[in-house]
């Protein structure tokens, strides 16, 4: 049996309140540089919940929000309806990928690039396993300690000569 473990709701609801409330001002910021934050902030948090079970939904949730704060925020900034912004904005990056806001232009350092919006249901999850290491790391000794190792045929060969 192992440890079942998921993304708490307050969490879930802190770190949508920070993104919203990023996504809520500041109009005069570059548009680039803002999706580059988004995608640092939405990769540290995948990474940290990666061996959490039962995200989806709350990725979804996460995703939905940015997703639709993101295309408003572009509307306020450029004074454009949202269905236009969309026609030209939202595509798919990739071959085989979800449609997502994929922006072009020059952020503040100068370079020049296309970014996509980074989505967390598409994040990596791994399985959480124990780790049981062979000795203690806070007991120090000075000996070796003496084991025996026996493989399952060893063992099923004595037991079967019994």
């Amino acid at each position: 049996m192992r440890p079942v473990s998921s993304i708490p709701w307050e969490k879930y609801r802190r770190f949508t309140e920070k993104l919203v409330k990023q996504l809520s001002g500041n109009y005069g910021m570059n548009r680039m540089d803002l999706v580059e934050s988004l995608n640092r902030q939405l990769a540290g948090w995948a990474n940290f919940y990666q061996y959490t079970d039962h995200t989806a939904t709350i990725y979804s949730k996460v995703d939905r929000t940015v997703f639709w704060k993101l295309g408003y925020w572009l509307a306020r900034k450029y004074k454009r309806g949202f269905r236009a912004l969309m026609r030209d904005y939202v595509r798919s990056p990739e071959k085989g990928k979800a449609r997502i806001w994929v922006l072009q232009g020059q952020n503040s350092r100068g370079f020049y690039g296309e970014l996509a919006l980074r989505r967390l249901i598409t994040s990596r999850k791994r399985w959480f396993t124990w780790r049981n290491p062979n000795e203690n790391p806070y007991i120090l000794r000075s000996e070796k300690r003496r084991t025996i190792e026996s493989y399952y045929d060893e063992v099923a060969f004595a037991l079967s000569n019994t």
